[in-house]
């Protein structure tokens, strides 16, 4: 039977993008408030509440006096069908977005796809033993482990990749909260970083984000490897900022096609003419406070006089941090150029 096939023009297309957002972190770095943070701003966007299935025994729980939302406490086993289960079953519910946290019960925790893949094992080791002892010949139970080790992880594995393509085919936001921590690499004779997760899923979700203990929830973008965005994304998610509702806003703002705020750029230009770029007005100003500190007093004049028009035209959009910036030379003495007439001083107007 063949299929008729139509096709839309991508300008009249109006269902949702799909939205996959993974916060990677270590404990306490701020992965469940971030994630509800956004959560709140995704739902509440569309008018709707905020489901979560809390996988690590009711953690969330505890943040249930701030935020809005309903809970599912999943107990093991963390077969990889649980979690699509759970998240089309949010889905059909109507939730404007769903937290699975932590995402990482499915990959190590009792039952999920790691600890199945032993418990198959097992199974393959004790029954080459039996037949073994039955049949009066000698058993290795390291060759048997090495002889079954593909055939263990073939159920886990597609059940797994089963459960990924089903939750990026979902319409219905998803965040994973997923746990991180330093493990020893062979390969490259150190301590590195790793999801618990698996590797490439991160590269499969939408945005992620590497969150630090000591910074809680703040977007850092120092480091590629760490972080995920699409190109529009610069205009929301920017360096040095503490995620928020606001950032879950703009970015179901963006899956439902809607027009996102213009992404705006800083910059500061040196006494040697050379121009810094930078992502956000908090890393702008933060940079700016510590060259201005540590600069010598003459320098100064030239300085302001070099950003004068940069740090005006910012007055509107970053207006904390340009005052800042203003503030940190008159502490030193430095002041723009009055932009007053004669007259107006004249009159008094210009006091």
């Amino acid at each position: 039977m063949s299929e008729d096939f139509t096709f839309t023009p991508a300008k009249d297309y109006t269902d949702r993008h799909g939205l996959f957002i993974a916060l990677v972190g270590g404990t306490n770095s701020g992965k469940t408030y971030s994630g509800l943070s956004l959560a709140k701003g995704i739902a509440e966007a569309q008018g709707k509440r905020i489901a979560v299935l809390d996988t690590e025994g009711g953690r969330t729980l505890h943040l249930k006096k701030v935020f809005g939302f309903d809970v599912r406490v999943l107990e093991p086993p963390h077969r990889p069908a649980r979690y699509l289960q759970a998240a089309q079953s949010a889905q059909a519910k109507g939730y404007g977005a769903l937290l699975i946290d932590s995402f990482s019960m499915e990959w190590r925790g009792l039952g999920g796809k790691l600890d199945w893949t032993d418990e198959k094992l097992d199974e393959f080791v004790q029954k080459k033993k039996f037949f073994a002892e039955r049949d009066n010949e000698r058993f290795d139970e390291e060759k048997a482990r090495l002889a079954g080790k593909a055939a263990a992880s073939i159920e886990p594995s597609m059940s797994h990749k089963l459960m990924e393509l089903g939750l990026l085919g979902l319409r219905m936001p998803v965040i994973f909260a997923i746990r991180g921590a330093d493990s020893f690499d062979p390969k490259v004779n150190k301590a590195v970083f790793k999801a618990q997760c698996r590797q490439d899923f991160l590269f499969d979700v939408t945005v992620s984000f590497r969150l630090a203990s000591d910074k809680k929830g703040i977007i850092d973008l120092s480091d590629a490897k760490t972080w995920k965005m699409e190109g529009d994304h610069a205009a929301i998610f920017k360096n040095g900022e503490q995620l928020s509702e606001e950032h879950g806003r703009l970015v179901n703002a963006w899956a439902a096609g809607a027009p996102l705020p213009k992404a705006l750029s800083f910059k500061w230009t040196g006494t040697n003419g050379k121009v810094f770029p930078f992502t956000s007005a908090a890393t702008w100003r933060d940079k700016v406070l510590i060259a201005l500190k540590g600069a010598a007093d003459d320098t100064l004049p030239a300085a302001l006089t070099a950003n004068l028009a940069e740090l005006e035209a910012h007055m509107a959009d970053a207006p904390d941090e340009a005052a800042d910036i203003f503030n940190a030379f008159a502490s030193r003495g430095v002041y723009p150029p009055s932009k007053t007439s004669a007259g107006e001083e004249q009159s008094g107007l210009g006091v």
